[in-house]
């Protein structure tokens, strides 16, 4: 392996490199604490004496000190961000080749764009995963096989919203449209005869758009010590939570009556 000189580099370039890699793993589902080590051991690998890093689910600010006395601060504002294991272990694997010299950072950018054009597996797994993951939960909690059905059903059209999503949807209008639309097709289903226990099927469609992986990371940065993320992540998952509730009920009062 060939190393690469640390020294043909400037604080800018260094810290702006660092910070790519650092703002894609908050795109995907990062941890604050992971996007602070990640940037922090890039940018000491590249001969940073000082490096002061602070995330939080949407802001990532960054200050490092070189040797020879040059400086860089900079800051990256993250609007979106979604939940991508794949991508996510994709800039794990980036981030340690930075940091062991086998990617030199002028293809940092390149590297993460390959990352992002790469699918872990077809759509179609998802539509299934969807199809189990509401169907099965439907069956959990009481309902009989013909509730799974139209929980499978629901669950489809759910899985197809999150697919589709534009990036200028915000995520709060999203779940109430991903849980209206999932509970009008389930109102309507069992109107028409395919299922019979209402309340079971909604519970299981509703299983599909529940934040349980942002509650869970926000329980996690609280006991860790991460209080202004944990608390930010708290406060999303049960924004989005809300919003799933209330897109729910809205279906329930419009057509709760039409499909009796």
């Amino acid at each position: 392996m060939t190393e690469i000189s640390t020294n043909t580099y400037t604080a800018d370039y260094i810290l702006a490199k660092a910070l790519d890699i650092g703002e894609n793993i908050l795109r995907c589902g990062g941890e604050p604490y992971r996007i602070e080590d990640t940037v922090n051991r890039i940018c000491v690998a590249y001969g940073a004496e000082f490096a002061d890093i602070f995330a939080l689910p949407s802001l990532i600010i960054a200050n490092i000190r070189m040797k020879d006395g040059t400086h860089s601060s900079q800051v990256r504002r993250v609007y979106q961000n979604s939940n991508n294991m794949y991508l996510l272990e994709k800039m794990n694997n980036l981030s340690r080749d930075v940091c062991s010299k086998k990617v030199a950072l002028q293809d940092v950018e390149t590297e993460i764009d390959n990352a992002k054009k790469g699918k872990p597996f077809p759509n179609i797994l998802c539509y299934i995963g969807g199809i189990l993951g509401a169907g099965g939960f439907a069956v959990f909690f009481g309902g009989n096989l013909y509730d799974a059905l139209v929980a499978a059903i629901a669950g489809i059209v759910v899985t197809f919203f999150n697919l589709h999503k534009t990036a200028f949807v915000n995520q709060m209008i999203h779940s109430v449209i991903s849980s209206f639309v999932g509970a009008v097709v389930s109102l309507a289903l069992v109107y028409f005869g395919v299922g019979q226990n209402t309340d079971m099927i909604l519970i299981g469609v509703i299983m599909l758009l529940i934040p349980g992986l942002a509650f869970g990371n926000a329980v996690r940065d609280l006991l860790f010590g991460d209080t202004v993320s944990g608390i930010i992540q708290l406060v999303q998952a049960v924004l989005i939570a809300v919003m799933v509730a209330f897109g729910f009920t809205v279906a329930m009062m419009i057509f709760g009556g039409v499909f009796n």
